[in-house]
Parts: structure tokens; C-alpha cells; sequence
């Protein structure tokens, strides 16, 4: 006599596999490690470009947005943009009035040079080199269609603040949901995540100031006016 499974055997063994499968991806959440990555890559990039600026206005006295025809002059010059917008130094360098008013020079791939005298020219942090010219190929210069919000970094200076920050809105749950996180001893507000304040709206928004995200009103995160998010440096 032959010796096997049963069909109602097989069943079980099947539906037991598929419970096991679903357990484990649902602890696993490979959606959540992507966002988890992303929000990684996105806050050593940040750091990266504050680095920048701050050796370039170590070597030079002034940040890379003082040198632009739209721009005053000042050391001490509120500053606002997104990472591709002229002033932030990764873009553009020359100074040309009309490219300047345009407000970006990127296109699908990125930081596109400007072209003088044969010469390509990026932006100035690029061509200091205190950043890679590798860097401006980054999802943040790219013009797309509608390039959402999440894949965006945000360069802010306060007036009378020597300080930069650059913020950009998390993608994964874990951190996005620090926005309410309290210390357990003192019940202090201990958020991590910043609210931007915007004038303006869409992309031609400015971000004017960083305050704390008040802990008690939940983001949201479609949008842009509303939604917190993670400046750094982190105080």
C-alpha cells in the first residue's frame, strides 16, 4: 500500500505556511524598513549639506546665497528654499540674473551646469568643493512633474540665527509618530519633529521659521502646510 498525504493534510500544512508568511511580513513591514531607509538616506544627506555650508561660510564669510543677483548681500540674510533652489549652492553659481529668477536650474536628472564660456559651472558648493559633483544627481535637484513633497529637502536660516537647517518631511511610521513622544519620568514634550512656518503656497512656499511641533495636533501628512518635519541639526 502506498503511503502519502492527505488532500485535507496538505490543506492544513498550506494554510499554516501562509499564516507563517503573513506573521513574519507583518513584523517585518518591508514597506516600513524602505521608508526607514529612505528617511536614513535623506538625514545623512541633510548632514552632508549642512557640512557644506558651513565650511563654505567658514572659508569664505558668507553663505553661498549672498553671492546671488537676487539676494542681499548680507552675512545676516533670512534664507529659505528648496535643496535645487538658487542660493543653496548646489544648482547654481554664476549669478546670471535670468537663470537666477527662474528660481532652479535641474532638470529629470538633476543639477544642470551653466554653461560660460564653455565652461560648466554648478553650484558653488560644487565647485568649491565641498560638496561631490555626484551629489547634485540626488532625487532632491531632479525637476519631475510633481515631485513629491517626501523627496524634497528644505534649506532655512533664520534672520540673527548663524545657524542653517535643512528638513525634510519622514516617510516612515516610526518616525513620523515621535511627534507625540513624551519622557516617561517627567511627561516632558520630547519631540524630535519641527513645524515649518509657510508663506505662500506649493512649491514657491517659503519655510520662514522652525518651532517645535506641538504635540498635541496630528500632522498631515499630505500636507505640505501641515505636516511636521525632521530639521536637522537636531537640537
Amino acid at each position: 500500500m502506498k503511503k502519502g498525504f492527505t488532500l485535507i493534510e496538505l490543506l492544513v500544512v498550506i494554510t499554516l505556511i501562509g499564516i507563517l508568511a503573513v506573521a513574519v511580513l507583518s513584523a517585518i513591514n518591508p514597506i516600513e524598513q524602505i521608508n526607514k531607509a529612505r528617511d536614513a538616506g535623506k538625514r545623512a544627506d541633510a548632514s552632508q549639506l549642512i557640512s557644506a555650508l558651513d565650511r563654505y561660510f567658514a572659508s569664505n564669510l558668507k553663505f553661498p546665497w549672498n553671492n546671488y543677483v537676487n539676494y542681499a548681500t548680507s552675512t545676516d540674510l533670512a534664507f529659505s528654499g528648496y535643496a535645487r533652489s538658487v542660493g543653496v549652492g548646489v544648482c547654481t553659481s554664476v549669478g546670471n540674473a535670468v537663470l537666477d529668477a527662474l528660481d532652479e536650474n535641474s532638470d529629470a536628472s538633476g543639477c544642470v551646469p551653466e554653461v560660460v564660456a564653455g565652461v560648466n559651472h554648478y553650484g558653488y558648493l560644487i565647485e568649491t568643493q565641498e560638496l561631490k559633483s555626484q551629489f547634485a544627481k540626488r532625487n532632491y535637484f531632479k525637476v519631475w512633474p510633481t515631485l513629491p513633497t517626501a523627496d524634497k529637502l528644505f534649506v532655512v536660516k533664520k534672520l540673527g540665527d548663524p545657524s542653517v537647517s535643512v528638513c525634510f518631511m519622514p516617510q516612515s511610521k516610526a518616525t513620523r509618530d515621535t511627534f507625540d513622544d513624551t519622557d516617561p519620568t517627567s511627561g516632558a514634550d520630547i519631540t524630535k519633529l519641527k513645524q515649518l512656518t509657510w508663506v505662500g503656497v506649493a512649491e514657491a512656499a517659503i519655510a520662514t521659521d522652525i518651532d517645535p511641533w506641538p504635540s498635541a495636533v496630528t500632522p498631515d501628512w499630505t500636507d505640505i502646510t501641515a505636516a511636521a518635519f525632521v530639521c536637522l541639526p537636531e537640537e
